[in-house]
């Protein structure tokens, strides 16, 4: 006979087995079966997050990610940890979540966190201008404009306007600025040059 068990635990088991004769003499010996979890488990990463950069930041630093899905053969308790920074970046970022069960097998899934910016740059055009025309000319040529003032949470691309190139006639010119941050966001500001 002996004291095996109808199904085996992870971990070892001692099987004591026992021998009987004729004349009621035992005898006895022991076994040991060893089972090990070797199946790795399960995990569902959350889905793909989108958030907006901080106010006046290139980051977001409040992204939340939600709950990775798990699931193993066995019950004991599974560590779940993702590699997600403090703060994310302007873009896309993809966090690996990786679930460990209680004998050491792990298994991961990746989530996209992208990042937008929103925000638009700032711009104060220069202050309004007010010159002669030139001589012999009904037209005034301006070499410098004045100072632009242009700030963005992430970077300016371009600056651009829309000053005539071959000078500002007689009369008032509303002159357009416009400023470009470096992923595409837009804002204007206008200057009057008036040329008497």
């Amino acid at each position: 006979t002996s004291d095996a068990p109808a199904t085996f635990p992870i971990g070892t088991t001692t099987i004591t087995y026992t021998v009987t004769d004729a004349a009621g003499n035992t005898a006895t010996a022991t076994q040991t079966v060893t089972v090990t979890d070797d199946e790795v488990p399960s995990i569902t990463a959350p889905e793909a997050v989108t958030a907006s950069a901080d106010a006046g930041a290139c980051e977001a630093t409040t992204v939340d990610l939600g709950v990775a899905e798990t699931d193993d053969n066995c019950e004991a308790e599974l560590t779940v940890t993702n590699n997600a920074p403090a703060t994310f970046p302007v873009g896309e970022t993809t966090v690996i979540w990786t679930v460990t069960d209680a004998a050491g097998n792990s298994t991961t899934a990746t989530q996209l966190v992208t990042v937008t910016d929103d925000e638009l740059p700032t711009i104060t055009a220069p202050e309004d201008i007010s010159l002669s025309a030139d001589g012999g000319s009904c037209t005034a040529v301006i070499e410098d404009l004045g100072v632009l003032d242009t700030a963005d949470n992430c970077g300016i691309a371009s600056v651009e306007n829309d000053a005539p190139a071959d000078g500002f006639p007689v009369g008032e010119t509303t002159v357009i600025w416009a400023v470009t941050d470096i992923h595409g966001n837009t804002a204007t500001a206008t200057q009057v040059v008036t040329i008497t």
